[in-house]
């Protein structure tokens, strides 16, 4: 009885695509543009209709975004909207599957061990080290969690880089504060606004959107699993 990622690989389309596994998809480097978006949206239409095996379809997502970097700025928004998925863990999976190839994921390993790596890791030898370490050791996403942050403090407590990080950090607070404090004394702000103004508006604030992600990831990493968690090794 094939199980239920082999039957979503069995159902995609031929043309492009090298190898269909649990935790990615190779594709074809030279795929035609329209096979591309044909594959994107025969995927987003099984995140649509599929109950199970998101970390899966994440990761083939991720995957094809990698594939096409010249989409335009919110295409990552318009993908995850069309998919039903939250742009930021989308925006996770395109950086994971940026930083950790197909060829170098551990199939031992679910798609959320190698997002606890990729999303803090960039340098190919320390991001194999962490995988073969939760393979060989069999470590849940949370004791993998665990490890990596306890690494980390160690490594950064009372330098100097650590101390460049904090100033960066609370003159980001301070903007913030500030365009916060302007927006809340003008409630309804940019209802009033075309939708091409607001479009353009969008564009610029991504990275923002991108900070916003990233910081509800790191707040519920430690009381919630991750997206797709549930899905099994």
């Amino acid at each position: 009885m094939p199980t239920e990622v082999e039957q979503l690989a069995a159902a995609l389309p031929a043309a492009g695509i090298i190898r269909a596994t649990r935790i990615g998809l190779a594709l074809a480097p030279q795929m035609n543009p329209d096979t591309w978006r044909g594959l994107v949206t025969h995927v987003i239409r099984l995140a649509r209709t599929t109950m199970g095996a998101r970390q899966t379809l994440t990761a083939w997502l991720g995957d094809m975004l990698v594939h096409h970097e010249a989409q335009g700025r919110g295409w990552i928004a318009e993908c995850a909207a069309a998919a039903g998925l939250d742009a930021g863990t989308l925006r996770n999976a395109k950086l994971v599957c940026a930083r950790i190839p197909v060829s170098c994921r551990h199939d031992a390993l679910s798609w959320t061990h190698h997002c606890e790596v990729g999303l803090v890791f960039a340098e190919p030898g320390e991001i194999e080290r962490w995988l073969a370490l939760a393979e060989v050791e069999k470590l849940s996403t949370a004791e993998l969690r665990r490890r990596i942050r306890s690494h980390l403090a160690g490594r950064t407590g009372g330098t100097p880089a650590a101390s460049a990080d904090t100033v960066a950090t609370f003159r980001l607070m301070r903007e913030l504060r500030a365009a916060g404090r302007m927006l809340s004394c003008q409630p309804g702000f940019g209802w009033h606004w075309s939708p091409d103004t607001a479009q353009l508006a969008l564009a610029e604030l991504e990275p923002i959107a991108d900070l916003i992600d990233a910081l509800r990831f790191r707040v519920s990493a430690d009381v919630v699993p991750l997206p797709g968690d549930l899905d099994g090794p």
